[in-house]
This record gives structure tokens, C-alpha cells and sequence, in this order.
């Protein structure tokens, strides 16, 4: 999940914004990862400080790892696992679809090699 900040506020000069907006669009069209835009007009929203990820096994109940600056946590109550869980559900369905999401991030990508700098949030 990425907010649409991260495209409109530059934090490297536009050939390398463009050379990295590139990669990333490489890395997920090989499926690696299904990208979600959050709108710039969402406001904060939950797991936006930090990483998380959810983890399923096929001999254990899922577990939840989630990560920021200086801590990371394993999450193994069942019950936390399912509502965070369901706030992951709800967040994805407030976000772009991923089709959407891969236009945005390629088109930012062309701006940046074009020498158009986006929008910025004010």
C-alpha cells in the first residue's frame, strides 16, 4: 500500500524518481507484489505508520508482523490476527484497485523522465 504522496513529493532529483518508479512498476508486473494507491484525499489510515505483514502456514494459525522505526512485533492472538486482518480488508477496499494503482505509478514514472513535475499536495 502506498499513499499518492509518494508520488507527488519528489525525494530524489526526477531522473531518479523516474528510474525508481520504473523498477517498481518492473517488480510488479512480474506479480511480485499487487500495488494499491491510497488516495491523496483518504487522510491517515491505519497501517500507514509502518510495515506490516500477515503471515499463513499450512500447520499454524496466521500470525501478524508488523514493524516501524525502532520495534517490530509478532502478533499471534487469534483474535488480533482477525481484526487487523479485517482492517487490512477494509483499507484495501478504500484503495485504487492495483490496475489502477500500476497506471498511476507508470505515469508518474513518465512525468518524471519527461521533465513534468506532478501536482504537489499543498
Amino acid at each position: 500500500m502506498l499513499h499518492e504522496s509518494v508520488l507527488l513529493q519528489p525525494l530524489l532529483p526526477a531522473d531518479e524518481m523516474a528510474e525508481q518508479l520504473a523498477h517498481l512498476v518492473e517488480v510488479m508486473r512480474k506479480r511480485r507484489a499487487l500495488p494499491q494507491i491510497m488516495p491523496r484525499n483518504c487522510g491517515p489510515y491505519p497501517f500507514m505508520m509502518g510495515e506490516s505483514r500477515f503471515l499463513t502456514f499450512n500447520d499454524a494459525p496466521p500470525v501478524m508482523y508488523t514493524e516501524g522505526m525502532y520495534h517490530g512485533q509478532l502478533i499471534d492472538d487469534p483474535g488480533l490476527v482477525k481484526e487487523y486482518s479485517r482492517a487490512y480488508g477494509r483499507l484495501r477496499a478504500a484503495a485504487l484497485d492495483p490496475e489502477t494503482s500500476l497506471r498511476l505509478i507508470e505515469r508518474a514514472a513518465e512525468d518524471y523522465r519527461n521533465g513534468k513535475l506532478p501536482d504537489r499536495l499543498e
